[in-house]
C-alpha cells in the first residue's frame, strides 16, 4: 500500500500537477472505497474459509545423534485458515507436524511446541500446540549371541552343532532400554530339514524376564547360520492283519493302521531291502460291528529296532459293515422314452412296469419311486409298432433283478400340426 502511494506521488511530480488539499483528501477517500471494493469483490469471488484436519503424525525435528526421543507422541489435529480455493484442496497428507526440538541439547524431560506446516497456507494452528517428551541418551553396547533351537519331533533326525556367522552384536538404542536388555537370542528353526544347511535369522533382545525388548535396534539385523543335521533309520509301510471272518451278513469294508509308518533302525543291508512290516493278527471271528485295537508288529527282522513310535504298538481300525441284502417290488413306474425323431409321438403297451430291486437293508429304506430311472430307447425308430427292452437306473448300492414285463409295446405316430413343445410328449398308456 505505501509502495502505491509514493508511485502515485512521483507520477504526479513528473506531470507538474499541482492538487489542492481538498483533491488529495477526496483522492484518498476514492482509493481507499476502491480497495475496499476490491476486496469486497475477492471475498465475494473466493471468500476466506477455515478448515479442521484430525489425526495429523508428530514428526520428531532434529536432535543430536547422542540423543534420541523416547516418547511415544499423539496424533494432533490442525486447523488452517484462508482462501477457500486454497484451503479445499488441502489434505491430511500435504500437513506436516513437528517437534521443536531447538531448545533441547541434553536428556531428560521437556515441553516443547509443535509446529505446523502446510504449503500456501499461512494461518494455521495445532492443537496440542505443545506435548510432552522424554529424551534419553542413545548408548551402544556389545552382547554376546546366544543361539537357540529345538531338536526335531521325530527321532530320525538330529542337530549336532548350530555355528552362527558372528558370537555377537551391537545393541543401540535409548539408555533405559538397553539397560533392560539381559540377553540377545538368534531363534534357529530347524523346520523339515533331513540334511545340514544354511539359512540367515533374525536375532531379538529380551529382558531378564523373557520379554522383548523392542525399542532398541540390533546390527548385524540378520545373522548367517550353519546347522548340522544328522538322519538316522528309515520310514516304511505298516500293513494291518486280520485273522478270521465276520459274522454272516457282515462285510470287513476297511482296515487301517495308525500310525500307517514307522521309523525303523538296524543293518543297512537289511533296512535297505525293507519296505514295509505287517501287524500282528487282529481276530474278526464272528465281528458284527467295527473293531479297534493295539497290537505290536509281526515278523520284524532280526537286528532292526523301532525308533517311532516308541511305545512299539499299533492302531488297527477296522470297519465291518452289515452287507445282508433283501428284495423289494416297486410297482406302477412310468417309462420314459429318449431319442424320439422330430414330428413323432410315442404310446407305450403297457405304460407302466413292475421291477425288483435288491439291496442292503438300509438303502432299501431309504429308496423312492424317484431313485429310479425307466427308460426305452427310440433312437431311428420311425412310425409303426416296435417291441422294446426297458433300460433300468437304480441308486449305487443296489441292484436291479427283474421287472414286469421285460418287452413293452411302442406306437409311434406322426405328429400334425404339433407345436415344438409337443414334440416329445411324456409316454401315455395306450387304451
Amino acid at each position: 500500500m505505501k509502495s502505491l502511494i509514493t508511485s502515485i506521488i512521483g507520477l504526479v511530480d513528473q506531470l507538474h500537477l499541482r492538487p489542492s488539499r481538498t483533491q488529495w483528501i477526496r483522492f484518498g477517500v476514492s482509493l481507499a472505497l476502491a480497495i475496499l471494493f476490491w476486496g469486497w469483490v475477492t471475498e465475494l469471488q473466493d471468500p476466506l474459509t477455515e478448515k479442521t484436519i484430525t489425526g495429523v503424525p508428530i514428526e520428531i525435528g532434529e536432535l543430536p545423534d547422542s540423543l534420541l526421543v523416547v516418547t511415544s507422541l499423539p496424533t494432533s489435529t490442525v486447523v488452517i485458515e484462508g482462501a477457500e480455493s486454497q484451503v479445499r484442496p488441502v489434505s491430511q497428507t500435504d500437513v506436516t507436524v513437528r517437534v521443536d526440538l531447538s531448545e533441547v541439547a541434553e536428556p531428560g524431560e521437556f515441553q516443547v511446541p509443535l509446529i505446523a506446516d502446510v504449503p500456501n497456507i499461512n494461518n494455521a494452528s495445532v492443537l496440542p500446540n505443545e506435548v510432552t517428551i522424554q529424551v534419553d541418551e542413545r548408548v551402544s553396547e556389545l552382547f554376546p549371541l546366544e543361539l537357540t533351537y529345538t531338536d526335531p519331533e521325530d527321532q530320525t533326525r538330529s542337530v549336532t552343532s548350530v555355528t552362527a556367522e558372528v558370537s555377537q552384536v551391537t545393541v543401540t538404542g535409548p539408555n533405559s532400554a538397553v539397560e533392560r536388555v539381559a540377553e540377545v537370542i538368534l531363534p534357529v528353526s530347524i523346520g523339515q530339514q533331513t540334511e545340514s544347511f544354511e539359512d540367515t535369522y533374525i536375532p531379538f533382545a529380551v529382558d531378564s524376564g523373557g520379554q522383548r525388548v523392542s525399542e532398541v535396534t540390533i546390527l548385524p539385523e540378520t545373522v548367517l547360520t550353519t546347522v548340522e543335521v544328522e538322519t538316522q533309520g528309515k520310514a516304511v509301510s505298516v500293513i494291518p492283519t486280520i485273522a478270521g471272518v465276520p459274522a454272516e451278513g457282515y462285510s470287513v469294508q476297511q482296515r487301517r493302521a495308525i500310525p500307517d509308518t514307522i521309523i525303523v533302525d538296524g543293518p543297512a543291508e537289511v533296512i535297505d531291502d525293507l519296505l514295509f512290516v505287517n501287524t500282528e493278527p487282529v481276530d474278526v471271528t464272528e465281528a458284527n460291528q467295527s473293531i479297534s485295537t493295539n497290537v505290536g508288529l509281526a515278523d520284524l527282522p532280526e537286528g532292526v529296532t523301532i525308533i517311532e513310535p516308541s511305545g512299539s504298538t499299533i492302531e488297527v481300525r477296522v470297519a465291518i459293515e452289515d452287507i445282508s441284502t433283501s428284495s423289494q417290488t416297486l410297482t406302477d413306474l412310468p417309462v420314459e422314452p429318449l431319442g424320439l425323431g422330430e414330428g413323432l409321438t410315442a404310446g407305450f403297451m403297457p405304460g407302466t412296469i413292475s421291477i425288483q430291486v435288491s439291496a442292503p437293508i438300509d438303502i432299501l429304506q431309504a429308496m423312492t419311486p424317484e431313485d429310479i430311472s425307466i427308460w426305452v430307447d427310440l433312437s431311428g425308430l420311425g412310425p409303426g409298432t416296435h417291441i422294446v427292452n426297458p433300460e433300468v437306473t437304480v441308486p449305487q448300492g443296489a441292484t436291479w433283478q427283474t421287472a414286469e414285463p421285460m418287452e413293452i409295446s411302442v406306437v409311434i405316430d406322426e405328429s400334425t400340426g404339433a407345436s415344438p413343445e409337443s414334440l416329445m410328449p411324456p409316454a401315455s398308456a395306450l387304451p
